[in-house]
């Protein structure tokens, strides 16, 4: 099971910050702190009119079902469902929805590599959860974005095994992370996630982790005292 691989991956929630200041009335300024942490949710999008080869990505049988299908068969956790959205790569709620963004499909739809990549990071949110009766009132800002960035970080390590045990690869992520950080203003540092570089050793090294796991595991498997005993 992917969930069970490495424990340090489910050590932070999904959307931590809404559980946080649901849970505890003692943080301080939950409104403050969800305009510089939080995020708003995505507003959703027609399917009836979208592009055809949009919409039917959402469909049953579409790709992101697909994809979803099989994170699903690898944690035992289902998503709730997929919902079309505006301004927005993808995210997820605290109830296992996902939403993907139909301006980012248009784009990058084709490249199926990187859908799995980035459903698999939102999968990563779904799969962790926050520690129960864990107060959070005492941590400074910095300390607060750190938990952010380590929530975010957990999610990219989950996506580079996850993609591994799809059959996927890691590289379309990479290039489409490097994209990102091209377009970003140097100006506005980023809060939430680490920097490009470190994001992409943790793909990279999570990814060839699970690789090496399998080819060991293989290894055993097929050595003489398994094969006598079959």
């Amino acid at each position: 099971m992917v969930d069970k691989i490495d424990s340090k991956m489910t050590g932070l929630p999904p959307l931590w910050l809404n559980r946080i200041t649901t849970a505890s009335k003692n943080i301080g300024n939950s409104e403050e702190i969800r305009k510089l942490l939080g995020e708003p949710i995505p507003r959703p999008a027609d399917l009836s009119r979208l592009k055809p080869e949009i919409a039917a990505m959402f469909a049953g049988g579409g790709v992101l079902e697909r994809i979803a299908k099989k994170l699903g068969q690898l944690t035992k956790r289902k998503h709730k469902k997929i919902i079309a959205s505006h301004n927005t790569i993808a995210c997820v709620d605290d109830e296992n929805a996902l939403y993907v963004g139909v301006e980012f499909l248009e784009k990058f739809g084709e490249d199926e590599d990187l859908l799995a990549a980035i459903l698999a990071h939102e999968w990563g949110h779904m799969i962790s959860e926050l520690p129960k009766g864990k107060d959070w009132a005492h941590l400074t800002w910095d300390e607060l974005l750190e938990l952010r960035r380590e929530e975010e970080a957990y999610a990219d390590g989950f996506a580079g095994r996850a993609v591994y045990m799809m059959g996927y690869q890691t590289d379309s992520m990479i290039v489409f992370l490097k994209k990102l950080n091209r377009k970003r203003n140097p100006k506005l540092p980023c809060h939430k996630y680490h920097n490009t570089a470190t994001r992409v050793a943790i793909l990279k090294a999570s990814f060839e982790a699970q690789e090496k796991a399998f080819e060991t595991a293989e290894k055993i498997f097929r050595a003489p005292k398994f094969i006598n005993q079959g």
